[in-house]
């Protein structure tokens, strides 16, 4: 009898390794080779001699990643030493990010298509490719040596239904979101238009709005990356500025959401229980924890089965864009946004504030939040 196969009822089992039983599996197919192969390199037995299975590994990494427990406690609910525990879960972290980081790759054309599609339906943005936030997580209060973490400051898209599209870290965990940004991969690769390349949005006025994704007022705007109006003079914003801020301010939820459900369910980044050797470890447990989540939005929220495993290259030509094009585009798409409104107006207002009610729900949460 094996760890995942004890006498759980669905929900229990759900309850214990925060996934269904087939995603359970499907975690376990991504790692079978790995694990094997450490599995024929050494044996890791529980107190009572029998030798961990496959599915006992992955049961294990998972306790450790989710709930939050000390080492100590885990090892003595499950019969396995501390040894073995860090052991398995650190094949377990090298298996996910060498297997299972195509579940947070930058989506291909035709689920970017659906994704806009949502971001329309739900915040009222057309042509969104996601939100942009930047958080501080900490993985573990202190490390292998005792010494307190200075966590890492991530970067992650998120989209419509939570799922992270794009992650970024620096490892020292002290440079602010705009340097982070400078930095990242999201930056080249927007900026010489391999990301956002997607179709354009015609408006009744017969201007093109291309792709982006939004940001709150700490990121520069730019014609990929459109930020909320600020009040200058003290002047009172426009009709068109402020419904544009209005849905703006709706759609970055989800990103507190995100984070706040991601921290919940994968308590180590709570800087609970699980302590990660090294930097590099740190990284390998926050991808991992990320892909995990995405995978049980795929495989149980979205009733989309597996996700597909290819990654989509894009050619198209370099473009140089300017400053002066972003504000163009975000004047152009918020006049669009009143111009459309109407009954739509009133929905989105109504589908505002119950995102505002669910987000009151989960401050307990989002106060953990780097």
């Amino acid at each position: 009898e094996t760890l995942s196969s004890s006498m759980l009822d669905a929900q229990g089992f759900e309850s214990l390794y925060k996934m269904r039983r087939s995603t359970f599996s499907y975690v376990c197919s991504l790692v079978r080779v790995p694990f094997l192969e450490d599995m024929m390199a050494r044996d890791h037995t529980f107190f009572d001699g029998r030798v961990l299975s496959l599915q006992d590994r992955v049961a294990v990494a998972l306790r450790m990643l989710n709930s939050g427990e000390s080492p100590v406690t885990i090892g003595s609910s499950l019969g396995v030493d501390e040894s073995t525990l860090s052991l398995v879960t650190q094949v377990f972290l090298k298996a996910m990010w060498e297997r299972a980081m195509h579940h947070c790759s930058w989506p291909g054309s035709a689920k970017m298509q659906k994704l806009k599609c949502k971001f329309d339906k739900i915040h009222g943005l057309p042509n969104c490719c996601g939100v942009l936030h930047t958080a501080h997580i900490t993985v573990g209060s202190t490390n292998c040596d005792g010494k307190e973490n200075d966590g890492i400051l991530v970067q992650a898209i998120v989209d419509a239904v939570m799922r992270f599209t794009d992650i970024w870290w620096n490892l020292t965990g002290s440079m602010n979101k705009s340097n982070i940004l400078r930095d990242s991969e999201l930056l080249e690769k927007c900026e010489n238009g391999a990301w956002l390349n997607g179709s354009m949005l015609r408006l009744s006025d017969g201007s093109d709005v291309g792709e982006y994704i939004i940001g709150n007022a700490g990121y520069t705007l730019r014609p990929w990356l459109l930020t909320p109006y600020q009040l200058e003079n003290d002047l009172s914003l426009s009709d068109s500025k402020a419904e544009f801020n209005r849905r703006h301010t709706a759609a970055t939820v989800v990103t507190l959401r995100a984070l706040a459900r991601l921290k919940d369910t994968w308590k180590c980044l709570q800087g609970e229980g699980w302590h990660p050797s090294n930097k590099d470890e740190m990284c390998d447990t926050i991808g991992t924890c990320c892909a995990l989540h995405n995978i049980v939005i795929d495989m149980e929220e979205e009733g989309a089965g597996m996700p597909s495993h290819q990654r989509e290259n894009y050619i198209r030509q370099v473009r140089q864009v300017a400053d002066e094009d972003a504000v163009r585009m975000r004047d152009i798409l918020s006049q669009h946004l009143i111009e459309s409104g109407g009954k739509s107006t009133q929905l989105l207002m109504c589908l505002f504030a119950r995102k505002l009610c669910l987000f009151n729900s989960c401050c307990d949460s989002v106060l953990l939040l780097g």
